[in-house]
C-alpha cells in the first residue's frame, strides 16, 4: 500500500486518491461517493455477520 503526504502532514492511500479522482472524473459527486462506500461496507459487514454463523 502506497502512501503519499499532503501539505497538512497525513498521509493518504495512493490507490484511494487514484479511485477517487476517477469518480470524480467520471461525474459522481462526493455524496454519491460516500454512498457507495456505505453501502459496500454495509455488504462486507453482512458477509462477515454469515460467514460468523
Amino acid at each position: 500500500m502506497k502512501t503519499m503526504a499532503n501539505d497538512n502532514s497525513f498521509e493518504l492511500d495512493a490507490e484511494w486518491v487514484e479511485l477517487i479522482l476517477l469518480a470524480r472524473s467520471k461525474g459522481l459527486t462526493k455524496e454519491e461517493v460516500s454512498k457507495v462506500l456505505g453501502i459496500l461496507q454495509e455488504q462486507r459487514n453482512n458477509d462477515y455477520e454469515e460467514s460468523a454463523v
